[in-house]
């Protein structure tokens, strides 16, 4: 199977209310794609994420994962993608 380099994507805590940076990455990685491998790093208010998604999937798929599990309000909310 060929495998696509890491994307870099950035989400920030947007509200005092929302999860911590620890129970957030769980459920971002939990919300991954099968097949899909991840790396992170845990910041004060932030979460550095090397995504490398399986197959043909690039840039635009991990955007497009990303957007999704931030609009699923249950799941991160309080949370947004940062820079």
């Amino acid at each position: 199977m060929a495998r696509t380099e890491f994307t870099e994507a950035v989400v920030e805590r947007a509200a005092p209310t929302a999860a911590p940076p620890e129970t957030a990455v769980v459920r971002l990685v939990s919300a991954l794609p099968e097949g899909w491998d991840c790396t992170w790093r845990l910041e004060e208010d932030r979460i550095r994420l090397r995504v490398e998604p399986a197959g043909p999937a690039g840039l635009a798929a991990v955007h497009e994962w990303l957007a999704g599990v931030l609009v699923d309000g249950g799941v991160l909310r309080g949370w947004r993608r940062g820079r």
